[in-house]
């Protein structure tokens, strides 16, 4: 019986001591972003008494971690710099340490990490999707980052009224704008953001994208060898071109290209033939946006028939 406890004491005590022996496993102190630029992050961490040295590792995920620094232990923060606009990376904080049993050896323990991103560039692309003319609507997208929170946006009209404006929440890349004028010209500006410590960090505003669709042709109509097309204006366009076919499905040739202040035209011909009151015409306008040397159309979305 004695030899058993003692067995058993010698079995504790053999425990305890290994257990003192395995190295010791900090607790973890939060790493967090303190900064971003268009091509850096900034992100410190809390000290640890045993550091002997940090080291900062990046990568897109978990995964393609590398090594990006070592650290003194006296430097308890890092930017990281030479990166892309809008771009969300995961930065991991460890440190070595050696214990008193074996000074010699060094081990490596873990502080934290954190998902750090820098503030997203100017945004481009914006462009109209879709031009929804019965329902009174348009879908706007544009090119997202990678590490974008959201997107502010502001929609005006031609004469530079403020139309809408608003947040999307999420890195997406599309809006929707209802209760339009078919006859106007809007302007869509997107600009993308980040948050940093509960506070929105915004990129540039993009380039305005224009927005409009094709103008409602109020008369269609061959009389006298003629054709006749008239339609109402479209609030900031620049000018109209007019296309004819005799077939539905193809066959459309430009005949005629207006200016703003036109909304009407009389076509006597089209391809070198005159026109018939035999035939039935397939007709579209489509409106124009010249600004500086880019000229933005509306697009075929309708065509109408004219017929004697």
């Amino acid at each position: 019986m004695k030899k058993r406890f003692k067995s058993f004491i010698m079995s504790c005590f053999l425990l305890v001591f290994a257990f003192l022996l395995m190295p010791v496993v900090k607790a973890d102190a939060a790493a967090v972003q303190t900064k971003a630029t268009t091509s850096s992050i900034t992100v410190k961490w809390d000290a640890k008494e045993d550091a002997l040295n940090y080291k900062v590792y990046v990568g897109k995920d978990y995964s393609s971690l590398k090594l990006y620094k070592t650290l003194e232990p006296s430097v308890t923060s890092v930017t990281i710099k030479k990166l892309p606009a809008g771009c969300e990376r995961y930065v991991k904080i460890a440190y070595e340490y050696s214990h008193s049993y074996n000074p010699s050896k060094k081990f490596e323990g873990f502080v934290s990490s954190v998902f750090a991103k820098t503030i997203p560039g100017k945004v481009t692309g914006v462009k109209q999707e879709r031009w929804y003319y019965y329902a009174k609507s348009f879908n706007a997208t544009w090119k997202k980052f990678e590490g974008a929170d959201g997107y502010q946006y502001i929609v005006k009209t031609s004469n530079g009224k403020k139309k809408a404006s608003g947040i999307v929440k999420y890195n997406g890349n599309s809006l929707s704008v209802d209760k339009i004028s078919n006859s106007m010209v809007y302007t869509v500006q997107v600009r993308a953001y980040v948050e940093i410590n509960g506070k929105k960090q915004y990129g540039a505003w993009s380039a305005p994208g224009y927005f409009f669709t094709q103008p409602q042709i109020t008369k269609a109509q061959v009389s006298k060898n003629k054709l006749t097309v008239k339609w109402d204006k479209v609030t900031g366009a620049t000018g109209y071109d007019i296309y004819v076919s005799t077939k539905k499905e193809s066959g459309y040739k430009k005949v005629k290209s207006v200016g703003k202040s036109t909304s009407s035209v009389t076509i006597t011909k089209m391809s070198g033939k005159s026109i018939s009151d035999k035939k039935q015409y397939y007709v579209y306008v489509i409106s124009k946006k010249k600004v500086g040397k880019t000229t933005y159309t509306s697009g075929k979305l309708y065509y109408w028939i004219a017929r004697k």
